[in-house]
């Protein structure tokens, strides 16, 4: 180790290792050399990209050199990347040794000095001053003697990798002088990636060893399902069974697996019943940090050993996130990465909805996302928030729709098959036009792969329900329940059951499940919490409780204003939910709900240019640029002038005003001048043959929704002179009771 200390010892045949990998030892102020702890794993992923230093190494290709007699999943070699950034780049402005190549696989690129001499990355010699310079080099050579360059390439591996090598025998002899006291539970806790834990053999306390094998299979089931936790590191089972029967101190487990958490636990037959013990404990403290006990039938054997594993996944995957932030809080990073922002960000998701978590959410995955343009967590973490809250209140613009699609393609791209792309994207689908039917297929392919996680049977229940098999949805949610009964956000999963039952006329079962809903989260969102409360206005009125009907609807208009009985609308079109859809508006009519909006009510708002992000509201009377028109005076306009007119298909039920053109989403939010303006100019200038004074006819769906509005605006902008804003917009014109025609939606 003396040897080391000198940084001539650190030259090999005239060039100087970098002081960020020598950093593998760091000097402390008396200038002894100390080791940054580094897991044997981490060290051999090290040597595989050291080895092909500056070319792109496959992820797989590094799997299995790392990991040659075990199936891993790819979040272990996340991990194992992030500890060595962590060391490598520790206090380094100029971007990480580790390059992240997407789609491909990682780079190491190596940073070399020659002391005293000359150093070239592209045949030219460029002199060394001062103390030498850092410039990339991802291959050196030196034009003068080729057989030079390939004995640098074999020193440079040999020299890494032997540092590498030694610290860890270093940290051994360290640990066993006495670095396993105070100092040395630090540094096991630094080496250890977060996340990370082993699953020690479950033991069987009922005396009788037949039930050995009940033990052991929830000990190998749930070490599976936790390593698809997202970025978990989880030891491989065949190594967490050398512990079996030993007593050893978790600190000594943690600091011989490189891991934060053991979770152990035992098994008892009780009769028909299982009962199960299990508790997670920090590897740096001994500290036990989470604990369950609970009893499960096995009268089905194989359906009760499922539902064990399946609860201890879903419970510990939400409490190790927590457990995770908690510390990262405790004892902040220096410089947070993309990990310590994604925990952070997930932690809030998995506390019941409200605005303000969900705004600080997005605010950690976008920041983690500038960090890691490529983490596939930020992404997808992003894409189920955005596309939810579109179901709520709309897509407030064309540029967060257009990003929030093109992000889900970027992730798809870089893990097709992984846990979160596919519980995004059949999130995503359950929302889009008609995409009930992809949803369903995307839904089962998640439910095959990962059968433990409970959001894959929360997601074919939505598109169930919506391809008019409301019964399904009840039955699918119920299992998603009893896979993670400590779901921190139970509210949408009562809150879904409601509404198949309302849908099914069960009136009683949804009152009791939307009750519990409200009961378990008061505080979400409020067009949530208005869509609950009028589903239980329609219960009760269909139930004969008028009282509490009218109570529930108070409380929803209290919450969001703006709903009226023939703003609910099928999702897709299906004949089923669409007689479902018009039962559950008899039962708010029944409960006293408004049927529309007056078209001629002035709100008091003055008109101005601007284009709305919110979905509804109060509209001005007028607007700039364009003649606001009525309902009587609409018919003989279309007969006189022929106007192009432009539905915007919200609440869309198949039928529309005679001869109108369905363009979806043309009433955007946004700008003026974003993606949907330019697309808006092309498909009106194909519509108008280029005639800028051809009238044009605005229609969203009422006074109180601003799609006409921003629609009406947009065409004033494209610079059309005779453009009318029906205000009343479709609602109106049904409430007339004037014909309509059956209208397909128009690709723009």
């Amino acid at each position: 180790m003396d040897v080391l200390a000198d940084s001539a010892a650190l030259q090999f045949d005239g060039f100087q290792l970098d002081q960020r990998v020598r950093a593998l030892f760091r000097r402390d102020a008396t200038g002894a050399l100390n080791p940054v702890p580094l897991g044997s794993r981490a060290f051999d992923v090290l040597c595989v990209l050291v080895d092909r230093r500056g070319a792109i190494v496959p992820k797989q290709e590094i799997m299995d050199a790392v990991w040659p007699t075990h199936t891993v999943e790819e979040n272990n070699l996340t991990v194992q990347i992030a500890a060595l950034r962590r060391v490598l780049d520790d206090d380094r402005a100029e971007g990480s040794r580790i390059q992240t190549i997407p789609g491909r696989g990682y780079r190491f690129v190596p940073w070399v000095t020659q002391a005293g001499g000359t150093v070239t990355s592209d045949g030219g010699p460029r002199p060394v001053t001062g103390g030498g310079t850092d410039e990339p080099v991802p291959d050196v050579t030196m034009q003068s003697d080729p057989d030079r360059s390939r004995r640098h390439a074999g020193v440079w591996t040999v020299a890494v990798c032997v540092i590498a090598a030694a610290f860890l025998a270093t940290l051994v002899v360290w640990r066993m002088a006495g670095g396993d006291t105070a100092g040395g539970d630090q540094a096991a806790r630094i080496a250890a990636p977060r996340l990370s834990l082993v699953v020690l053999p479950f033991q069987n306390l009922g005396g009788d060893s037949h039930d050995d094998y009940l033990a052991d299979g929830i000990t190998d089931d749930l070490t599976s399902d936790l390593s698809h936790i997202p970025d978990a590191f989880v030891i491989a089972s065949t190594s967490a069974r050398t512990y079996k029967g030993r007593a050893v101190d978790a600190k000594q487990i943690g600091r011989e697996l490189g891991v934060r958490y053991l979770l152990e636990g035992s098994v008892r037959r009780l009769g028909p019943d299982l009962r199960v013990n299990a508790q997670l404990i920090a590897t740096d403290t001994g500290a036990h940090v989470w604990s369950d006990r609970f009893d499960e039938s096995i009268a089905d054997l194989a359906a009760g050993q499922t539902a064990i594993v399946a609860r201890l996944r879903g419970v510990l995957g939400v409490s190790l996130v927590e457990i995770e932030t908690t510390r990262e809080k405790r004892e902040p990073p220096a410089r947070p990465d993309a990990f310590d922002l994604i925990l952070r960000a997930r932690a809030l998701r998995n506390q019941p909805d409200n605005e303000a978590r969900e705004a600080e959410m997005v605010r950690l995955y976008e920041q983690a996302l500038r960090l890691d343009p490529s983490s596939v967590l930020a992404m997808t973490g992003l894409v189920e928030h955005w596309a939810g809250s579109s179901s709520l209140s709309g897509w407030g613009s064309f540029e967060l729709r257009q990003r929030t699609q093109a992000m889900l393609a970027r992730a798809t791209a870089l893990a097709p098959h992984s846990e979160p792309v596919l519980k995004a994207t059949a999130y995503w689908l359950r929302y889009e036009p008609e995409g009930c039917l992809e949803g369903i297929a995307v839904s089962q392919r998640m439910i095959e792969r990962f059968p433990n996680n409970a959001s894959g049977y929360v997601y074919l229940g939505l598109c169930k329900t919506a391809t008019g098999h409301a019964e399904e949805e009840i039955e699918l949610i119920q299992k998603a329940i009893r896979l993670n009964p400590a779901e921190p956000n139970l509210y949408y999963r009562y809150r879904r059951m409601g509404v198949a039952a309302v849908l099914l006329g069960r009136d009683q079962q949804a009152i009791s499940w939307l009750e519990q809903a409200l009961a378990l989260n008061p505080g979400a969102r409020r067009e949530s919490l208005s869509g609950t409360h009028r589903l239980l206005a329609a219960a009760y009125a269909r139930s004969g409780q008028p009282a509490e009907a009218r109570n529930a609807l108070a409380a929803a208009d209290k919450s969001w204003p703006f709903d009226t009985v023939r703003s609910h609308w099928p999702e897709t079109l299906n004949p089923v939910y669409m007689a479902q859809i018009r039962h559950y508006q008899e039962g708010l009519r029944l409960a006293g709900e408004r049927d529309h909006a007056d078209e001629d009510a002035d709100f008091g708002v003055p008109a101005d240019d601007g284009l709305r992000t919110e979905t509804a509201g109060y509209t001005p009377m007028s607007l700039p640029g364009a003649v606001t028109i009525r309902t009587p005076d609409l018919p003989r306009f279309i007969a006189e002038r022929k106007p192009v007119v432009i539905d915007t298909l919200n609440y869309f039920w198949d039928h529309s005003i005679p001869g109108a053109i369905g363009l979806r989403n043309a009433g955007i939010g946004g700008t003026l001048t974003d993606g949907a303006q330019e697309r808006l100019g092309r498909k009106m200038e194909a519509l108008t043959g280029g005639d800028l004074n051809k009238p044009i006819v605005a229609a969203g769906w009422n006074s109180e929704r601003f799609d006409g509005y921003n629609l009406a605006l947009r065409l004033v902008a494209l610079g059309y002179t005779n453009v009318y804003w029906y205000r009343g917009g479709r609602e109106a014109w049904e409430v007339a009771g004037l014909s309509e025609t059956e209208l397909t939606p128009t690709a723009w």
